[in-house]
C-alpha cells in the first residue's frame, strides 16, 4: 500500500506535463502589423479632504518599444543615467494627468504625487537599465528604471526634475528630485520633508518604489542621513520617434497608417540607392507625425525620420540605403486626441549589387565589401562573378507541420528604367508537362498540356527570387522565400522535371511597379500555386491533385533585373489545421517552456502536497507500532 501511494505524486507529474489546450493553431512568420500593447493605471488626486481616483489608459504602438529596444543602454559615467530619460514619448501621458490636477491646490506637488502612484504600480524587479517605454511594455523595474520613468512623466509635465543618485550606500539607490517653490503640503504627516540644493534650487525627493505609499518630500529610512550625486537632466532625450498614446476615458481606436513603396525617385548612385517611402493615416489630418523605422537584417540598430502628413493625410519621404542587405521598413503614427497611434504592415527590401546600364566600360561595385574597378580585366569580373554566386539570402524560412499548409505574401519589383544589357544570355528551360487547372471563380478542374517555357536569365544582370513550400516527409514541410543564388535556381529547374511540382512562372505575366500576392499551399492531395494582381484578380496559377508523398514542391519564381529593387510585406507561413507547428530555431513566437510552465508549477505543488499528507500518515501508523514493540 505505501508504494502505490508513493506513485501518486510521480502520476500527476507526468499527467501534468501534457497540456490542456494546444499552444497554438498558426506558426510561422507574420510580417503583418502588430496590436498596440494597452496598459491602465489609476492615479489619485486630492482637493481638501477627499481624494478622487482615476483610471489613465496607455497604448503603445510596437514599433516603439522595438526602437528603444534597439538603442545603446550602455552607461558610462553618471551624466549618462539623463539620456535615458525620454520626455516626449510621454507628453500624452503628462497631459492627461495635468487635465485632472491642474485646476486642484498646489497642483505641481499633486501631479508628482500622481506620477509615483502610476510608477509604483510596475512591480519591482531588479533588472539593467531600460528605457522607460520599454519599462512600460515590460512591466517591471528596479530603482534606477522606475526613476527614469518618473522623470521622463514629470519632465513632460513642466516639472523641474533631476535624478538623485546615492552612490555611497550599499546597495546604490536613485530616485528623483521635484523642485517647488514651497514646502511639500501633501507629504506624509509624520515625516520631516527631505530635500536637496542644486544651482541655488530647492529639490525634494521623490520614492519611486513601491515600499510605501511616498508622496514628494518623504524620505526611506534607508536613505536617512545619505546624501545623493544630482544628475541634470540637461542633456535628456530632445525628440522621440513617436508618443505613447493615452486616454482618462477608456481604450482609443487605432489611427490606422498604411505604407507602400512608390517607382518615384528609385534612383542608385556608385554607393546608394534611394528609395521612396508613401503612405496614409486614416481618420485623415494635416500635420500628424509619422515616424519611419528601417532596420537591416544583422543589425540590432533602428533608424528612424519623422514626417508630417498633409491635408488628405498622405506622407511621403525619400531614403538613402548605403549598403546591400535586407531591410525591414515600418510606419507608425502618433495618434490623435481621440485615437491612438499604430503600426503599419512591415515592408521588406532587398538591396542586391549595382550593374552599369552599358558593357563598354565596366565598374564593379561592393557596397560595403570595399572593392571597386573601372577595369573590364578577368581579375575584378571573375570576382564580381564569385559575388553574385554567393547572393542567395533568405527573407522568410519557416518548418510547419499538419495536413494542409500555406504560404502566402506580396511582392514588388521597382525599377527606374535604367535596366542593363548584356550579350551573353543564358536559359532555363521549364519542361512541358500534364497540369490540373483550378478554373479562377469555379470549382471544376480541367487538365491541360503546358507547353515548354524559356527564361532567359542574365548572369551578369538578372536576379531572382522565389516563393518556395516543399513536403519533407509526414505532415513536415518547409516555407522559404528567398533571393535566389545561381546553385538554387539550377536546382528548381532539374526539380521541375520531377513529379507533384506545382511552379509558376511569374516573369512571363509580372509587371515592375506593381504589387503582386502569392498563395502556394499544400495538403495530402493537392498541390497549389497562385499569382493575382493587386486588385486581386487571378494572374496566373498551377494546380496538382496528386499526393505529396514522394516530396511535393510549390513555388513562385520571378526574374528580376539586377538595378530594380525587390520589396515583400504580409509574408505568412501558416498550417491550417489543428496539428502542431515543429521546432524552429529560426522562429521565436513561442516559447514552449513559458508555455507548460503554469502546468508544470501546479502539479509540483499538487506532488509536494500529496507527499507532505502520506509522509504525515506513515509516521502515523508507525508510532503505535514502535511503541508497542518498546
Amino acid at each position: 500500500m505505501k508504494k502505490k501511494f508513493y506513485q501518486i505524486p510521480l502520476l500527476l507529474i507526468i499527467l501534468g506535463l501534457i497540456p490542456i489546450s494546444p499552444i497554438a493553431e498558426v506558426f510561422g512568420a507574420d510580417y503583418s502589423s502588430a496590436p498596440n500593447y494597452e496598459r491602465t493605471y489609476t492615479f489619485d488626486a486630492q482637493y481638501g479632504y477627499y481624494r478622487f481616483s482615476h483610471r489613465l489608459h496607455m497604448s503603445i504602438p510596437p514599433s516603439l518599444y522595438e526602437y528603444y529596444h534597439s538603442k545603446s543602454h550602455f552607461v558610462n559615467g553618471d551624466s549618462m543615467y539623463a539620456k535615458l530619460v525620454t520626455p516626449e514619448v510621454f507628453a500624452s501621458v503628462a497631459e492627461n494627468i495635468r487635465n485632472v490636477t491642474d485646476n486642484l491646490p498646489y497642483s505641481d506637488e499633486q501631479f508628482a504625487n500622481a506620477v509615483l502612484m502610476l510608477v509604483r504600480q510596475i512591480p519591482y524587479i531588479k533588472s539593467n537599465v531600460k528605457y522607460p517605454a520599454e519599462t512600460i511594455i515590460e512591466n517591471s523595474g528596479d530603482c534606477d528604471v522606475l526613476s527614469l520613468l518618473a522623470a521622463s512623466i514629470m519632465k513632460a509635465g513642466g516639472l523641474d526634475v533631476v535624478l538623485l543618485y546615492y552612490k555611497n550606500i550599499s546597495p546604490s539607490h536613485m530616485n528623483v528630485g521635484v523642485h517647488l517653490p514651497y514646502s511639500p503640503a501633501y507629504q506624509t504627516w509624520w515625516m520631516t520633508p527631505a530635500s536637496f540644493e542644486y544651482n541655488n534650487k530647492t529639490y525634494w525627493m521623490a520614492e519611486c518604489t513601491a515600499l510605501a505609499e511616498w508622496k514628494v518630500g518623504d524620505r526611506p529610512e534607508l536613505l536617512a542621513g545619505a546624501t545623493p550625486h544630482i544628475i541634470p537632466l540637461g542633456n535628456c532625450e530632445v525628440s522621440s520617434p513617436a508618443r505613447i498614446s493615452s486616454s482618462l476615458e477608456g481604450t482609443l481606436p487605432p489611427a490606422n497608417v498604411t505604407i507602400t513603396l512608390s517607382s518615384e525617385n528609385v534612383s542608385s548612385g556608385d554607393n546608394w540607392r534611394t528609395l521612396t517611402i508613401a503612405g496614409a493615416v486614416s481618420p485623415a489630418q494635416a500635420e500628424q507625425s509619422v515616424a519611419v523605422y528601417v532596420s537591416q537584417e544583422g543589425s540590432s540598430r533602428v533608424a528612424f525620420k519623422k514626417v508630417s502628413t498633409d491635408e488628405f493625410g498622405n506622407y511621403s519621404l525619400t531614403w538613402n540605403f548605403t549598403s546591400t542587405g535586407i531591410y525591414h521598413i515600418k510606419a507608425s503614427s502618433t495618434g490623435l486626441s481621440d485615437y491612438s497611434g499604430s503600426d503599419s504592415e512591415t515592408i521588406t527590401v532587398f538591396i542586391g549589387l549595382t550593374q552599369p546600364a552599358t558593357t563598354s566600360e565596366v565598374t564593379y561595385y561592393y557596397w560595403g565589401g570595399g572593392f571597386s574597378s573601372t577595369s573590364a580585366s578577368a581579375g575584378p569580373a571573375a570576382l564580381y562573378k564569385n559575388l553574385l554566386s554567393q547572393r542567395g539570402k533568405e527573407i522568410l524560412q519557416s518548418n510547419l507541420t499538419g495536413k494542409t499548409v500555406l504560404l502566402s505574401g506580396e511582392f514588388i519589383v521597382l525599377s527606374n528604367g535604367q535596366n542593363t544589357t548584356t550579350p551573353k544570355p543564358r536559359s532555363i528551360t521549364i519542361p512541358g508537362t500534364w497540369q490540373a487547372i483550378r478554373m479562377p471563380g469555379r470549382r471544376g478542374i480541367i487538365t491541360i498540356w503546358r507547353a515548354e517555357e524559356t527564361v532567359l536569365l542574365n548572369e551578369q544582370t538578372a536576379n531572382q527570387f522565389g516563393f518556395t513550400l516543399q513536403h519533407i516527409g509526414g505532415e513536415n514541410y518547409t516555407a522559404t522565400v528567398k533571393v535566389l543564388s545561381d546553385d538554387d535556381v539550377s536546382q528548381m529547374a532539374q526539380q521541375l522535371e520531377g513529379e507533384n511540382t506545382a511552379l509558376v512562372n511569374a516573369s512571363l505575366a509580372a509587371s515592375e511597379n506593381t504589387w503582386y500576392r502569392v498563395a502556394t499551399k499544400m495538403s495530402e492531395n493537392e498541390i497549389t500555386a497562385e499569382l493575382y494582381d493587386e486588385s486581386g484578380a487571378l494572374v496566373r496559377n498551377v494546380a496538382l491533385n496528386e499526393s505529396t508523398a514522394r516530396g511535393g514542391k510549390s513555388g513562385i519564381l520571378m526574374t528580376y533585373d539586377k538595378n530594380a529593387v525587390i520589396a515583400f510585406k504580409n509574408l505568412k507561413a501558416e498550417t491550417l489545421d489543428q496539428n502542431k507547428p515543429l521546432a524552429d530555431d529560426s522562429e521565436s513566437a513561442i516559447n514552449e517552456f513559458e508555455a507548460f510552465a503554469p502546468y508544470v508549477e501546479l502539479t509540483l505543488l499538487l506532488a509536494v502536497a500529496v507527499a507532505a499528507i502520506a509522509y504525515v500518515k506513515e509516521r502515523k501508523r508507525a508510532r503505535p507500532t514502535q511503541g508497542a514493540g518498546s
